[in-house]
């Protein structure tokens, strides 16, 4: 046998110790690599189905937001409620209007504005504004239909030009009573 520079040779049970410790290292270390880079199960969060209110429960509303013509920001957006009737045409109260800046002006009750509702020279639903200085053209807009659907749409006015948008329609099926 070789004999270390200390004179003594190893022995097996210091060998044997010596290969145990190694093998305890590896297997922690590698239950602790095992462990850390396991996922986390994230949180489960309950969802209610009473919080989520049904589609079709929901007010009849027209929402439009109108963009640059870049589309990146809105410039800007109305909020419509609609009274819709099976004998008359709708009619569209605004509720608010948002500007580019942020600033919000809300309408309620009776100073609300009425919007009138017909059809552009190409047979395109459009509703004005009550003192005609904008048009709102909504193509593919569904009269007569309940749920929630996107509407393509377009303002026309001096105040904001030809600006493309597009709008939320909800219930605007005609209700009973």
């Amino acid at each position: 046998m070789n004999a270390r520079p200390s004179g003594r040779s190893p022995s097996g049970r210091s060998i044997l110790l010596v290969v145990i410790g190694l093998a305890v290292a590896g297997l922690a270390g590698f239950g602790a690599m095992h462990f850390a880079g396991a996922p986390s199960t994230p949180p489960v969060e309950e969802i209610h189905e009473a919080e989520v209110p049904d589609e079709h429960t929901l007010a009849p509303s027209l929402d439009c937001a109108f963009h640059d013509m870049m589309r990146t920001h809105a410039v800007v957006s109305y909020y419509f409620d609609v009274a819709v009737s099976k004998s008359e045409a709708p009619r569209f109260y605004e509720r608010a209007i948002v500007a580019e800046n942020g600033t919000r002006t809300n309408f309620s009750g009776d100073d609300r504005p009425a919007w009138t509702y017909g059809l552009d020279g190409d047979g395109k639903p459009m509703i004005t504004s009550p003192d005609g200085g904008e048009r709102i053209v909504l193509y593919g807009l569904k009269l007569g239909l309940a749920g929630v659907w996107p509407v393509e749409a377009g303002i026309r006015s001096n105040t904001y030009r030809n600006l493309g948008g597009e709008c939320r329609q909800t219930n605007l099926a005609a209700r009973p009573g």
